[in-house]
């Protein structure tokens, strides 16, 4: 016995733009930012930069690489919500 395989498009807009809506990713980001901050800001927190200008520096990769991780996770394991 052969399974069929179903096509499926997922609506990229839909899962790239809705915000974290449960707990779960919530928790994961905020969990993701912190950490990838700390990686980011620790090699610059001993240069002679601004302090200001050191943590937007390190904000702006923690917060794109944060959201891909959740782009990711939604696209493996919750693909049924955001299919067309």
């Amino acid at each position: 016995m052969k399974k069929e395989v179903t096509r499926v498009e997922i609506d990229l807009k839909k899962i790239f733009l809705t915000p974290p809506n449960n707990r779960r990713e919530k928790i994961t980001l905020l969990v993701m930012m912190v950490v990838l901050f700390v990686m980011f800001f620790g090699p610059i927190c001993f240069s002679d930069m601004h302090p200001v200008k050191a943590i937007a520096l390190s904000c702006v990769p923690a917060l794109s690489v944060s959201w891909g991780w959740i782009v990711l996770l939604r696209s493996l394991f919750r693909k049924s919500e955001f299919c067309r």
